[in-house]
């Protein structure tokens, strides 16, 4: 079991063979974790516009996702991403997922190809969730090639030329894309890997989430869409499914 633990550093751990958490300090803080007064950032669906001020001046986020709570910050703040592989023990050239509230911001990435090839491809894009009898129930992820004009960072690129992008279908996390863009972030994305250390199960409630990171992190105080699977990875140019 993945467990938060207060050390005396300040910094958090994770021991991962903690069979019971009532014995440990970090019981204590997961008795508790109802009580929103202790954590320094908390933000509810009414408070969007605090959240991005908040992950614009850097934080990193807590939230819900199309399944998983993901954990998340704007994607162009390379301080934040970093500190999101730290505390998630995460290499950085495994590189990141963004999320992006519509398919026209591909656009810039695909510059290297002809025009009729950009619209198919934002067109296969905009598909963004996989159904099964009429019903949505996995979010899709696509490895999108980027042109050098993008000015993709290789912070969220990692080792590959290619960046893998959610055109999320959640309706919060869509404007949480929306708010984010500005000069600084011109294509709104925010960074989204699952919330946890790495080799622990991905957080599915706020619970889960805050015992791993506690107040190292904020958190958004909304649902997530019931999809029992994390995203299809799926390659742009072939349409051919990776996970």
């Amino acid at each position: 079991m993945c467990a938060y633990n207060m050390p005396k550093n300040g910094q958090n751990t994770v021991n991962e063979n903690t069979a019971d958490m009532s014995t440990s300090a970090s019981a204590d803080k997961a008795g508790s974790l109802s009580d929103e007064r202790q954590f320094s950032h908390m933000f509810h669906v009414e408070q969007l516009d605090k959240a991005v001020q908040y992950l614009q001046s850097g934080g990193v986020l807590a939230y819900p996702s199309e399944s998983v709570w993901g954990l998340g910050c704007d994607a162009f703040c390379e301080q934040a991403v970093r500190e999101i592989l730290r505390i998630k023990n995460r290499p950085e050239e495994k590189g990141v997922i963004v999320l992006a509230n519509h398919a026209d911001v591909l656009k810039p990435l695909l510059a290297d190809l002809p025009d009729d090839e950009q619209q198919q491809l934002i067109a296969r894009a905009a598909d963004n969730v996989v159904r099964h009898d009429g019903q949505a129930v996995q979010a899709k992820t696509w490895l999108v090639p980027v042109a050098a004009a993008a000015g993709i960072p290789s912070w969220l690129t990692g080792q590959f030329d290619s960046l893998a992008v959610r055109i999320t279908p959640h309706p919060i996390l869509q404007k949480l894309c929306e708010g984010l863009k500005s000069a600084h972030n011109p294509y709104g994305f925010l960074v989204s890997t699952s919330c946890n250390p790495s080799g622990c199960e991905p957080a599915m409630n706020f619970e889960q989430a805050a015992s791993y990171f506690y107040d190292d992190v904020g958190y958004l105080l909304a649902q997530n869409l019931g999809f029992d699977k994390p995203s299809q990875i799926v390659n742009l140019l072939t349409d051919e499914v990776l996970r």
